[in-house]
């Protein structure tokens, strides 16, 4: 560990401090001191976490100092989204050699400048009538303060950051006992083979798994929900570049993000029963020899301190995480979206397999997302919105995430704009896959918007009055038609635009 230190602190603590090489101040074990009135900020210098000591005019010595600074960063750990069974392994690898410098660097003072201002300044974000901890005073500050990458100019808060450098840098690996029985799950060693047949190795854990699971005799609905469970670490470990013996303690991350990653907060009766499907999990892993006792008593502390944490106080940090995600996912939208906004398109869509032609032809800007397109075109054959649809181009089936099967190669209908679109490119609306209408769609032309960005799509010109929901697709319409004529009618386009933007909000809010 090195500490850097105003030289009237250094005299103050009667430390000796040494010449250090520069590179060497932006690393994870590297610390800078500020004293502000009756707090001293410790601050790591590649992460910006802050940790609060009170008082520094009791510390006469150097060891005085650092026993109380070990203290209040076990205590920021112990509140923080870390697993238990990480904070040892992080204290040993922070708390080793301590070597003292004063040497500071500019960006390391604004940054603790900035933590002053927000403890004691006028505008400060602590709130002191509720007599906070030292380490809660240092969570408040890294969940509110975001810090920049030089590099990538991207912002990250800081509690993110050090919540990845626990997954990243600690790992807590199984031990299992290496047996002819057990080797064929142990994928991760040197082999490339085995590497490439890690999907394999997850099958092949699932497989023995039911089998477990069928020889317990539980019921059909337990061995689906628990075999789903299991499916679902899997894939969420091996997103993160690990497998199940990897990181033990990665299921605490997996409960704490699980809003995060399904987009849905489960209920209690429910959250509950994932746990005990990863307890059971746990158990066929024991059973296995792929995890020893004390393995799987650390894999269970994992899962209840996930379920705790997502439940208690700290409840308040992931939704506040949760909230910075999509407000940065947004951001980044509408940073890419914004190059297409003085585009506007020319879009021709007509119903497949159906005489006479019913057609539409409208303008739509640039930065109009495909899910939307989807939507105006839905909306303008009057469809009531109430079944599954996909836009497919060539083998790309585009989808709203709710809908994906996970089959073929699919893309997220609300990650792509009309600007990302080829205007040579054909598309296809598909709407109710069993009466399977089908909607060609050409872009007939890109020429400048002379509207604002946020303009309404303007229908130009159309044939035919809709479509009807239930019907039998364009069979049942054409036999509908021959009793009803309307049906064919030319597009009164004055009468039509007002109703269009309506419907269009109804058909969208129907999906979402």
């Amino acid at each position: 560990m090195i500490i850097a230190v105003e030289n009237s602190l250094a005299q103050h603590l009667h430390v000796n401090s040494q010449i250090i090489s520069s590179s060497e101040l932006l690393d994870t074990n590297v610390w800078t001191v500020r004293v502000a009135g009756e707090f001293m900020i410790v601050m790591n210098n590649l992460m910006a976490l802050p940790i609060i000591v009170r008082y520094p005019q009791r510390f006469n010595d150097s060891r005085s100092f650092m026993t109380a600074f070990k203290r209040e960063f076990l205590q920021l750990l112990e509140i923080s989204p870390i697993p238990h069974a990480k904070i040892r392994m992080i204290r040993d690898e922070q708390f080793g050699k301590v070597t003292f410098t004063k040497q500071i660097q500019p960006e390391t003072q604004q940054q603790l400048q900035m933590y002053q201002n927000m403890m004691v300044g006028p505008n400060s974000v602590i709130d002191w009538e509720k007599d906070p901890s030292n380490a809660e005073i240092a969570l408040q500050l890294a969940e509110q303060t975001q810090i920049r990458n030089q590099s990538t100019d991207d912002e990250y808060v800081v509690m993110d950051i050090f919540e990845d450098y626990s997954v990243t840098d600690f790992k807590v690996a199984s031990h299992p006992k290496l047996n002819e029985h057990n080797r064929r799950y142990l994928y991760r060693s040197l082999s490339i083979n085995d590497i490439m047949n890690a999907t394999a190795v997850g099958e092949k854990i699932l497989d023995d798994y039911e089998e477990y699971l069928e020889r317990h005799n539980q019921s059909e609905s337990v061995i689906e929900r628990d075999l789903d469970c299991a499916a679902d670490y899997l894939g969420y470990c091996e997103a993160l570049g690990e497998s199940v013996l990897d990181d033990i303690t990665l299921a605490y991350h997996y409960f704490i993000n699980y809003e995060k990653l399904h987009n849905t907060r489960p209920t209690e009766t429910s959250f509950r029963a994932v746990s005990d499907a990863f307890r059971t999990f746990g158990r066929f892993l024991r059973a296995e020899d792929l995890f020893s006792s004390e393995d799987y008593d650390k894999f269970v502390q994992a899962i209840n301190q996930g379920v705790k944490d997502l439940n208690s106080k700290q409840r308040m940090y992931h939704l506040q995480r949760i909230i910075r995600d999509m407000r940065r996912e947004v951001r980044a939208q509408r940073e890419h979206a914004i190059q297409y906004v003085n585009k506007q398109y020319v879009v021709y869509v007509e119903l497949a397999d159906y005489a006479p032609k019913m057609w539409r032809r409208f303008t739509v800007s640039g930065d109009t997302r495909l899910d939307m397109l989807s939507f105006m075109i839905l909306a303008a054959f009057n469809t009531d919105g109430t079944h599954l649809f996909e836009l497919q181009q060539a083998d790309i089936h585009y989808q709203l995430p709710i809908f994906d099967s996970g089959f073929g190669q699919t893309k997220d209908l609300t990650q792509i704009w009309m600007g990302d679109c080829d205007i040579k490119d054909e598309y296809t609306l598909i709407y109710d896959f069993g009466d399977m209408w089908r909607f060609n769609i050409r872009f007939e032309e890109i020429k400048p918007k002379r509207v604002s960005s946020h303009a309404n799509p303007k229908m130009l010109d159309g044939a035919g009055a809709g479509i009807l929901d239930d019907i039998g697709g364009t069979d049942g319409l054409t036999q509908v038609a021959k009793d009803d004529p309307a049906i064919n009618k030319k597009l009164d386009v004055s009468a039509f635009q007002k109703e269009w933007l309506r419907k269009i909000d109804k058909i969208r809010n129907s999906y979402e």
